[in-house]
């Protein structure tokens, strides 16, 4: 296996990345007083201060800092003041799926639209040049759908060609971009616009299970787009693709579960996630960077920050230093997860400050699913 990454076989190359985030920011300490006011007002006697002793808990070792949505409600100190939820702190009577679809419906195109003009901006290619879209969600669906108006929005032709990956979960961004490397490789003269939207917040479930409470604790709203062609079609660039690879673990598809409920949709999170992926982690990698011909030492790092004991749970499996997972843990602190769309948060700091000629990239969600890519500099 050679240290370095085989030049001349990359056939898609990375030329821009954008990132955007939704107007509301709400720091942990304003988050954790809204569950703890809603707990107050819903539960009673040792039910309610296990709950809150359990809160305190989560969000003192969450690695996050701040997080952003669509919604303001978060980061009010009286229900008086809400905008979205019922004005009490029992947030009855609870807003249905419906009434969370219509937000998504009238949010995420312009979040998705600012982070793909900034994208496309980075990249030199004109909206006109763009032949294939993929757009990637699991928090939100209508139809006509947001494929379709960033057409109008964006300037794209008609004629482009879209395709929708919907409900994958947090891993969804890398099949997002092994689909443009795909595209890449049949269509030389393609450019892929790919583009990652998730508004997790309008999922919140205000049910006492500890699932539910950990959910709430970790997931942000943000959008993220990024810009693909053969190496040369357009000026300079970021990355090269080198390889990508995937793994479902069948043994642990309960672990980690998102279904649709009557109030929004429902986060299952199994308390050994991260204990699994430690486990699975290098043997996986070892796949990974051999398709890419690169030694684990000779390679930066983007590991999506699912959360901060996942980050830390495949630090240690993998020996990495500090310094190479920081990408990982700024995105968390800055924004929590915001499933598909957090790998390119990520990949757009990392590939900005990375040292190394390489960086890998590593994503989990439902299955358990184990996703990774490998770029190298133009």
């Amino acid at each position: 296996m050679s240290a370095t990454p085989r030049r001349g076989k990359a056939r898609a190359r990375l030329y821009g990345l954008g990132t955007a985030l939704p107007p509301h920011e709400a720091g942990q300490p304003a988050v954790k007083r809204f569950m703890a006011s809603l707990a107050g007002a819903t539960l009673k006697g040792r039910r309610r201060a296990v709950t809150l002793g359990f809160l305190e808990k989560i969000y003192a070792s969450s690695g996050i800092a701040n997080r952003h949505s669509v919604l303001a409600d978060y980061a009010k100190d009286s229900p008086a003041d809400f905008e979205f939820y019922p004005s009490n702190w029992a947030l009855e009577p609870f807003p249905t799926t419906a009434a969370r679809m219509k937000v998504f419906e009238e949010c995420s195109v312009g979040l998705a639209e600012k982070a793909c003009r900034k994208a496309l901006r980075e990249s030199g290619a004109r909206p006109a040049e763009i032949t294939h879209l993929i757009f990637t969600t699991c928090t939100g669906l209508f139809a006509p759908g947001p494929d379709i108006l960033l057409i109008g929005r964006l300037g794209l032709r008609p004629q482009v060609h879209r395709a929708v990956l919907g409900f994958m979960g947090c891993y969804a961004g890398f099949n997002g971009l092994r689909m443009a490397g795909q595209i890449l490789g049949a269509e030389p003269e393609a450019v892929v616009l790919q583009v990652c939207v998730e508004l997790c917040t309008l999922h919140f479930q205000k049910e006492a299970l500890p699932d539910f409470i950990v959910a709430n604790s970790l997931f942000g709203d943000g959008a993220a787009a990024a810009v693909y062609a053969r190496p040369g079609r357009l000026e300079k660039g970021l990355g090269d693709l080198l390889a990508t690879h995937s793994r479902v673990e069948n043994d642990s598809l309960e672990h980690m579960s998102w279904r649709i409920g009557p109030a929004g949709f429902e986060m299952r999170l199994d308390r050994s996630v991260p204990a699994r992926l430690k486990a699975a982690a290098p043997g996986f990698v070892g796949e990974l960077l051999g398709k890419a011909g690169i030694k684990l030492e000779a390679s930066a790092w983007a590991i999506h920050p699912g959360g901060r004991k996942i980050v830390d749970e495949v630090q240690a499996a993998l020996s990495l230093t500090d310094p190479q997972v920081l990408s990982s843990r700024e995105v968390l602190s800055a924004c929590g997860n915001m499933s598909s769309a957090t790998i390119l948060f990520v990949l757009d700091r990392e590939l900005r400050r990375a040292s190394s000629r390489s960086v890998a990239a590593l994503g989990f969600g439902p299955g358990l699913t184990m996703e990774g890519a490998v770029l190298t500099r133009p």
